[in-house]
């Protein structure tokens, strides 16, 4: 995926996501996993966890964040 691109995160994640941390694919078109914290989930993603893409996912009735 090129920087720039426009994802719909809408389609990939699910309520049991927020407020945590998600790992998606290198393509951003999947989510690998989630934790609550981050570090557990790159310590559980091991030699993948440099592939990864991390973010903090907002509760659903957030709808602007800086």
């Amino acid at each position: 995926m090129s920087m720039g691109q426009n994802v719909d995160f809408r389609k990939i994640l699910k309520k049991e996501h927020e407020r945590k941390w998600v790992a998606l694919n290198p393509e951003q078109t999947r989510v690998i996993d989630y934790a609550e914290d981050l570090a557990v989930l790159r310590s559980r993603l091991g030699d993948r966890r440099d592939e990864a893409t991390y973010m903090k996912v907002l509760p659903t009735d957030v709808t602007f964040a800086f």
